[in-house]
């Protein structure tokens, strides 16, 4: 009987060590429409009994001219990618987002993320992220002057101009660090990139008052 109680005892610890979970379940954020990008942020926990999961984007819905990208525990992807695989640690507790490109245009958007073991999508934990924008700022979005290539990039990246000048170009990551900050005077200039982390990046670039947005991947 003792060896029973300790069975079923051990299985219901199973079994709520299993409930991973997305802190918070629903998360939400809004700006400015003229923001190149709306980011929304997720804590993930893994309980599950493995470290290797998937995601899966099981919804998608976004104003029209919207675009959207999810990053898992270890890669941001490209907004054409609605399933990956990756690593977590039992236990442990890392950061995701889901990137909302409003391209200047009124509106919301929302995903949905299932999360599982590999190869276990009956076992899961759904994450949802949304965003809204209002409104313009004082800067606005104007990409057809810009030109970033290639995208996405390994080691080099190239951008460009549609007119002369002085322009000051950031690099920003996922995390809203600036990781290049540059002055240029060329229509052209080549960034060495092959010393950043895989993932997406965006561009910014000031000139005379005006601010433009791009945004590549790092392989």
């Amino acid at each position: 009987m003792k060896k029973i109680f300790t069975l079923i005892g051990l299985l219901i610890c199973l079994n709520s060590y299993s409930q991973s979970v997305f802190v918070p379940a629903s998360a939400y954020n809004s700006h400015f429409c003229s923001e190149f990008d709306i980011t929304v942020h997720s804590k993930f926990t893994n309980k599950f009994v493995t470290n290797k999961l998937e995601f899966i984007r099981i919804q998608k819905t976004v104003t029209s001219n919207w675009t959207t990208a999810y990053c898992d525990c270890e890669l941001c992807h490209d907004i054409n990618t609605d399933t990956g695989k990756f690593s977590v640690a039992i236990g442990q507790t890392c950061e995701t987002s889901a990137h909302f490109y409003p391209d200047g245009a009124k509106g919301i958007g929302y995903i949905k993320i299932k999360v599982f073991p590999e190869g276990d999508p009956a076992n899961f934990v759904i994450g949802e992220y949304s965003a809204s924008c209002w409104g313009v700022s004082a800067t606005f979005i104007e990409n057809q002057k810009l030109a970033v290539s290639p995208n996405p990039a390994n080691t080099v990246l190239n951008i460009g101009f549609g007119a002369g000048g002085e322009y000051t170009i950031s690099i920003i990551n996922t995390e809203g660090k600036v990781i290049v900050n540059e002055k240029v005077e060329n229509l052209v200039n080549t960034l060495d990139i092959s010393n950043f982390n895989s993932g997406l990046y965006s561009v910014k670039i000031e000139s005379a008052g005006k601010v433009f947005y791009s945004k590549f991947i790092k392989l």
